[in-house]
């Protein structure tokens, strides 16, 4: 039987309920205070200095209350608001406003969000209705939540013609953020006279089903069973993370003499970390910024097989340093309950569980003398010497020790020093930097002085990619790629040799060292090529005797892939640049695709096992990818030779490229596509736009459409850091609006008159949805719509393995109906006509372009 409530229990909640409607009632209050709502249909009498205003929020988790605010105080506040778009009109007085609070939570609990970011700011302009951005909100985890604004002009747009269909049409609509977006004028204009309601404006077309696949996107990114790799000091023992065939991850120990493997543990989430303490004491973690550990004890051999104790340890953390003259501790840092870090040491002792950071209290924490700190690092007895610490939203590495550090250095968006690692006294501070050099050149840093010291290595034009420490902790070698290949650059005679004589073993392939025990006997490898899946193989040197270990993606091992050709050609300016040729076997010319990478500044193309590159080759396919100019690797000023230079010079040196490869390969240019992810999507459009009638297609995956949009819905922009970097590699919007317009696809979308395919995540950070929905619509306006992919809970890239299948299966059929059939195509045809066809979820993916 239910028992009723107490007087006391009664009263109690009837305060809390008379609370609650106290506090909505001033919230009403507020809500009228300075911003009145317009109701849908309204025909608001607005003042001389009152403008209207879209109120727009996007969140994937309720919120309480969003607060507006003037100079003065509260003017909004959006209450109760539900999962999805929320959208709202509100009649304002001219002048400036943000986006101030947000309270996530129930009315049990409240937790207060403040937004103080500059991103947040917009103006209210009389006589105009104007969208400061969606504010969108995604948690991330119980205790994490990401804010940020973006500009979706458009599906606001279709709001306004649906709900406020008077207003819109006599009332100029603009974006009001931090930079201008022209677009929602020029889309008005196009719109003109076309009456066809803009949700049959969103669509696209499916893609066709493809032929054959020759070899199937579900085999060619089947997860590496392989993620993780560890060989113990004296190098009888390697530790390995793999994936099993059931989706388990497991830690397998190897006992490299005996070639016995035994699992260690199994479970759902995969080891991200493996590190040996000592020959007997290996540690793995699981997680990311907050990381699970577990020491597995390794004990002796019996029955062909070596006992362990598993021994997890207490909360989550990073390890700091490994202390390797303290046998039984370890360095580690987490966040106690207050989200303080501290930094504890940590023994490794027990029998069940270690105590780690689940009872650690702030009181006993090694790291003291500074505050908002983030990561520690130790010198090489243990003693903490070095922290990155967060000053005016930067990251700043301060120096010291014993509780007193100085400021050193603070994060710059571009250049700067970079730090790699501390030397053994924690007195230097090695790293890499291109600033007044021609190159990235590996440094040392005196934290005392402040200033470089000395330049431990630099190669005039190469970019130095890393360096690897020895255990004192001194630099012995560099690694940086060289006509697309890895080189590995050691500074003694003895390991130069050993290179050579690796290489000499691996003819055609990158071979690069993994591990090494502590006398250099034990090796392992790691060896691919173009043509090549990755392989690990264990090096003996005292036998001389190398072995394979594992092929990384064994559904790969036996399948024959295209090599790479390299290209060196000179531009339109002069400019020698490098391009790689992915030449399928057979003969007679191959119909091409051209594969620009994304980018475009820092990033480049690598003669490396590239799923991608061999999916389209294995259809017949010719690959040509290009290390066009502002590329990664080249020094400097090649680097900088691509700022500004979007959809300009950069095309030229893949054009150059192309002409190249046609001239000196048998290539069929009658038969080409344009095929390429983030800004290569948008290299794709706009060399369709420049070169018209060269391609069969055009292919963006996750790609800008529009230069100007990138500064109102991308995470590149918001803060105020970042902004001077991209304003100075892509131009200003407020100033450079018609140059950025006349290389923007989306303002050419007459011109892209050949068959177009865009796939895009709705949940992508890097480049809005938007980039793709402005594109659609236009394409729709021409009655020419393209085939779309548009994945609901992707971000910038897919990582999901149903919506890669489907991507690149959809991209297969999209090129095999353009590019037309070929004989491997052929081949496999006639090899799957009695195997059954299997399709993908189709909730997986949407061929809608608008909407949310």
């Amino acid at each position: 039987m239910q028992q009723g409530m107490s007087g006391g229990q009664r009263r109690g909640l009837v305060g809390k309920w008379r609370a609650l409607f106290a506090l909505a009632l001033l919230l009403l209050a507020l809500d009228c205070a300075a911003m009145r709502k317009i109701d849908p249909g309204e025909d608001p009498k607005l003042a001389a200095d009152e403008g209207l205003v879209v109120l727009s929020v996007d969140a994937s988790a309720p919120i309480l209350a969003v607060r507006v605010r003037d100079d003065d105080g509260v003017v909004a506040v959006l209450n109760y608001i539900g999962l999805g778009r929320n959208v709202s009109l509100y009649a304002a007085k001219a002048g400036e406003y943000r986006w101030a609070e947000m309270d996530l939570g129930s009315w049990r609990w409240r937790m207060r969000y403040t937004l103080t970011s500059d991103e947040y700011r917009f103006k209210v302009t009389a006589g105009k209705i104007v969208y400061p951005g969606d504010l969108i909100l995604r948690p991330m985890s119980w205790s994490s939540t990401r804010f940020h604004i973006a500009n979706r002009s458009l599906p606001i747009i279709d709001w306004l013609e649906k709900e406020h269909a008077a207003l819109y049409p006599r009332m100029k609509f603009e974006y009001s953020g931090l930079y201008p977006d022209p677009f929602p004028e020029f889309y008005r204009t196009a719109r003109a006279g076309n009456t066809t309601p803009s949700d049959k404006l969103n669509g696209g077309r499916e893609p066709p089903k493809p032929i054959a696949v020759p070899i199937p996107a579900e085999v060619m990114w089947k997860p590496n069973r392989v993620t993780e790799v560890a060989l113990n000091p004296v190098g009888d023992l390697l530790a390995e993370a793999v994936r099993d065939d059931d989706g388990n991850w497991g830690v397998n120990l190897v006992d490299l003499a005996e070639g016995v493997v035994q699992r260690l543990a199994t479970s759902s989430f995969g080891a991200d970390e493996l590190v040996w303490k000592d020959s007997r004491t290996l540690i793995a973690g699981t997680g990311d910024d907050e990381t699970s550990y577990t020491v597995f004890r390794i004990g002796a051999t019996s029955n062909g097989k070596r006992s362990f104790k598993r021994l997890p340890i207490g909360g989550t953390g990073n390890i700091v340093d490994m202390l390797p003259g303290e046998p039984d501790f370890i360095l580690m840092e987490g966040y106690d309950s207050r989200g303080e870090l501290v930094v504890h040491r940590v023994e490794l002792v027990g029998d069940r569980e270690i105590s780690g950071f689940r009872t650690a209290k702030s009181r006993d924490r090694l790291n003291v003398g500074v505050s908002k700190d983030v990561a520690w690092f130790a010198d090489g007895r243990g003693q903490l010497r070095a922290a990155v610490v967060i000053r005016d939203d930067t990251a700043t590495l301060v120096h010291g020790g014993n509780g007193s550090y100085q400021e050193v250095l603070r994060s710059q968006a571009d250049g700067g020093f970079t730090p790699a690692g501390l030397s053994f006294d924690g007195n230097t501070i090695y790293g890499y930097t291109d600033d007044e050099r021609g190159q990235r050149d590996l440094v040392a840093f005196d934290p005392a002085t402040r200033n470089v010291s000395r330049t431990v290595f630099s190669k005039p034009g190469v970019d130095i990619r890393s360096a690897i420490f020895n255990e004192q902790r001194e630099p012995v070698a560099v690694r940086y790629y060289q006509s697309g290949r890895l080189v590995t650059e050691y500074f003694d005679e003895a390991n130069r040799n050993l290179d050579k004589t690796l290489h000499a073993a691996f003819p055609g392939r990158t071979v690069a060292v993994l591990h090494r025990n502590r006398d250099n006997q034990q090796l392992i490898l790691w060896v691919d090529a173009t043509d090549h899946p990755p392989e690990l193989y264990h090096l003996d040197m005292a036998h001389k005797r190398a072995s394979l270990l594992e092929a990384v993606a064994p559904q790969l091992a036996d399948l024959t892939f295209a090599p790479a050709h390299v290209l060196n050609v000179k531009s339109s300016d002069g400019l020698q640049v490098e391009a790689f040729l992915t030449l399928p076997p057979g003969s007679g010319k191959r119909p091409l695709v051209v594969f620009p990478h994304g980018g475009p500044i820092g990033v480049s193309d690598r003669l490396t096992f590239n799923r991608e590159v061999q999916f389209v080759a294995a259809q017949g396919y010719a690959v040509l990818q290009v290390n066009y100019r502002g590329s990664e690797g080249y020094g400097k000023a090649f680097r900088e030779a691509g700022h500004r230079n979007y959809g300009r010079l950069i095309e030229d040196d893949i054009d150059a490229a192309i002409r190249a490869a046609v001239a000196a390969y048998p290539l069929d240019e009658s038969r080409m596509c344009t095929l390429g992810a983030s800004y290569g999507g948008y290299s794709a459009m706009v060399s369709a736009v420049r070169w018209p009638g060269r391609f069969r297609c055009a292919i963006s995956l996750s790609g800008l459409s529009d230069r100007a949009l990138f500064f109102t819905a991308s995470d590149g922009a918001r803060s105020a850091q970042s902004r001077p970097l991209l304003e100075r590699v892509m131009g200003d919007p407020r100033t450079d609006m018609a140059e950025m317009q006349a290389t923007s696809p989306l303002y050419h979308f007459r011109e892209l008159t050949l068959p177009v395919m865009l796939l895009h995540g709705r949940e992508d950070v890097r480049v809005d949805f938007e980039h793709t929905r402005r594109l659609v619509r236009m394409f729709n306006l021409e009655q020419h719509p393209p085939v779309l992919l548009a994945f609901p809970d992707m971000g910038h890239g897919f990582s999901d393995r149903v919506a890669i299948d489907i991507a690149w299966t959809g991209i297969a059929g999209f090129l095999q109906q353009n590019l037309g059939s070929t004989p491997a195509i052929a081949d496999a045809e006639a090899k799957a006509k009695a195997a059954p066809v299997v399709t993908a979820p189709a909730a997986a993916v949407s061929g809608q372009g608008g909407g949310k």
